[in-house]
């Protein structure tokens, strides 16, 4: 069956990482993870792991091209460069489930030797994914998840002062879950506050309590009530996070104002699953890069025990996380996840997730920005692939996260799928391939092909986008149907927008100062001229830039 993108944007562009000398190469590599120097935005590295290793890679021209980085032995990591742009670090988790911290520069070639390793509660080496970020004056923070302890606590960070030489751990979670359940869900994500100004030293940390164990369905995939839970350090980490709490504790702030059902997948192809990629405790934060008080948390939540229902929801604090107001959902007819987050300079939301549709059979990688609040969204599809091939090697498929971050006004990110771009088995917008190939990319004539020619096996890649929302890249919104008078809401330029309850048109006065760039997009008609009517109609399904 031809593929289709659901809503492409052409001004995203998507990059396979793997280099022309890995053409050969047919392996799953999974799980991304992207670092970029805050001193000289060119220089990127990303890395994606195979069931014993993980492959680096190095961009020097901003994620145009790339080559290799070098590999380490390990069965996790993250990546991030130090505030001061004097290398990359990679935490990793070594094969006896230690934290090994690795560092080093574009001219080293690769990451060396650790520069640290740190063992778990009482040296039980029962860590699990590890998860880099940096902070002024030479912080590191490595939040996982120690399964060494014995009080369900295992939500954790360890805290440098020093780029990475010594580390202090903390607990963050301070509650724990009960001794039927034993432990925090998976992911521990961070969002570190670098402006300049009296916030500089605030750091945000988030994870998943689960809080009881609900049932198992058919399938073997385990099921919870959870809080989603925020603590906060005001310090750099030196307070052990107990900046935030109700009542007069520091145990955090719960994001969901009621328990929600989190999930944790022993099988693929599944109810709860993304197709062949498991799925449990998808979670992320990020804080805005000018107002340290503006933090945005996404999370998984779902449905009952055998519902197939699987959403990302995202979370709003204005006030430094005391308090949180859900701003977005996404729909429940097909299930989403691998949440990444980032908020760019101007105060845009970026959004960067998977999603399965079971009536398809078919993945998708998505882009939502927000530049107004959530009052409008736009959801651009990086690329859809069948679920059917390739076949999974090892969990994960595609990877337990994705990861997404700003550099100015833009988004960079990465995530991993097949790079079969034929048309049938994926599909990419806008994609460039530094590997060997024949035919045209998009269609039936693509295959892949080592240096001598010979046809390669299709295969899981990394793959690197960016994106900058303006004038000449618009966010692009769909018009509803039946509208409200809010329909066009935060829209640039809108003037004396209106709609009669359940219409199919939406009136709009004065069209040519509506959008004085580039006019309105019709799905229908094609492009209109910028010199439109005085008013005119909008019919449903239409497309504007705003």
């Amino acid at each position: 069956m031809t593929l289709s993108l659901s809503n492409p944007n052409p001004s995203i562009n998507i990059v396979d990482i793997i280099p022309q000398s890995d053409s050969a190469e047919s392996g799953q590599n999974s799980e991304p993870s992207l670092a970029i120097d805050p001193l000289d935005p060119n220089n990127i590295i990303a890395g994606a792991f195979t069931p014993t290793s993980t492959a680096y890679f190095l961009s020097m021209d901003g994620g145009a091209t790339w080559s290799d980085f070098g590999t380490l032995s390990n069965r996790d990591k993250s990546i991030a460069w130090t505030a001061d742009g004097s290398a990359a670090l990679t935490a990793t988790l070594r094969t006896k489930s230690s934290i090994s911290l690795y560092s080093g520069t574009t001219s080293s070639g690769n990451f060396g030797s650790p520069i640290f390793t740190y063992n778990g509660f009482q040296n039980t080496h029962n860590l699990d994914q590890p998860w880099i970020r940096t902070g002024p004056s030479d912080h590191v923070y490595i939040a996982y998840n120690d399964l060494g302890v014995t009080n369900g606590k295992t939500a954790s960070v360890l805290v440098s002062t020093d780029n990475g030489s010594t580390f202090t751990p903390v607990t963050l979670d301070r509650i724990g879950s009960p001794p039927s359940v034993g432990q925090d869900a998976p992911s521990v994500r961070l969002a570190v506050f670098d402006g300049n100004t009296v916030h500089a030293n605030t750091v945000y940390a988030a994870f998943t309590r689960w809080t009881s164990f609900t049932g198992t369905d058919s399938a073997g995939n385990d099921y919870f009530s959870a809080q989603v839970v925020v603590v906060r350090s005001d310090n750099g980490g030196t307070d052990g996070f107990t900046a935030l709490g109700t009542n007069g504790s520091d145990n955090g702030v719960s994001v969901n104002a009621s328990p929600i059902t989190s999930v944790f997948s022993n099988s693929n192809n599944s109810d709860i699953t993304l197709g062949q990629e498991r799925t449990g405790g998808d979670l992320d934060i990020a804080v805005d890069p000018n107002n340290a008080q503006h933090v945005v948390v996404a999370y998984g939540s779902a449905g009952d025990i055998g519902s197939g229902q699987l959403q990302l929801v995202v979370a709003e604090s204005t006030d430094g996380g005391a308090s949180w107001t859900t701003k977005f959902t996404t729909d429940a007819s097909t299930r989403s996840a691998l949440p990444a987050l980032a908020i760019s300079d101007n105060g845009t939301i970026g959004l960067l997730y998977c999603n399965y549709d079971p009536s398809t059979n078919d993945l998708s990688q998505h882009l939502l920005t927000t530049t107004n609040d959530f009052k409008k969204v736009s959801d651009s599809t990086l690329a859809t692939e069948t679920n059917a091939s390739p076949a999974i090697q090892y969990n994960p498929y595609i990877g337990d996260f994705f990861d997404l971050t700003s550099v100015g006004n833009t988004f960079e990110g990465t995530f991993c799928a097949s790079n079969a771009d034929n048309g049938t088995s994926a599909l990419f917008s806008n994609v460039s391939f530094q590997r060997d190939f024949t035919g045209t990319p998009g269609t039936s004539s693509f295959t892949l092909t080592d240096k001598n020619g010979h046809a390669v096996s299709p295969s899981i890649d990394p793959f690197f986008f960016s994106f900058t929302p303006n004038a000449d890249n618009p966010v692009v919104s769909t018009v509803s149907s039946p509208f409200t008078t809010s329909d066009l809401g935060g829209l640039t330029g809108t003037s004396n927008p209106s709609a009669a309850t359940g219409s199919t048109h939406l009136l709009v006065q004065s069209m040519a100062s509506f959008c004085s760039q580039c006019g309105i997009t019709e799905t229908h008609t094609g492009n209109l001229a910028d010199s439109l009517q005085s008013q005119d109609f909008l019919a449903a399904g239409s497309q504007v830039h705003h």
